[in-house]
């Protein structure tokens, strides 16, 4: 099973096999450490700049190292994501949506377990969550 993580450096999606102690990004070649076993993590978008943010799962905000907002984690308003079925541009959706319409190429992917991601958390700017 794979695990993901954000790249310290072009701050892309990564995705390792569990086990790794770090991981290499193919577009920049940084170096990033694996959280150690048991820490559970999460992922949010950044109000302030869209920034995508991966943080300990359980806190209670999270402040984004590229523009300095305080976002707030909150566990009720949950994303997943998936990859285009026809373009395989990474899209997100609310959680539990039996289909997701890419904005690229129009296709309409149908949702299923084998091609979406775990569900993240998004602050909306303007302080208010988005309930999907």
């Amino acid at each position: 099973m794979q695990s993901q993580l954000v790249c310290n450096g072009c701050r892309s999606l990564l995705l390792y096999p569990r086990g790794a102690t770090n991981v290499c990004c193919a577009l920049c070649n940084t170096l990033t450490s694996v959280p150690p076993p048991g820490m559970e993590m999460a992922q949010l978008v950044c109000g302030g700049c869209r920034t995508l943010l991966m943080y300990t799962r359980g806190a209670t905000s999270v402040r984004c190292s590229c523009c300095h907002t305080m976002n707030l984690a909150s566990a009720s308003n949950q994303f997943a994501q998936v990859n285009c079925g026809n373009c395989r541009t990474m899209l997100m959706y609310p959680y539990g949506a039996p289909s997701v319409k890419c904005a690229v190429c129009h296709h309409v992917t149908n949702v299923g377990t084998g091609n979406s991601r775990v569900p993240i958390p998004v602050h909306r700017p303007g302080g208010t969550a988005n309930s999907g």
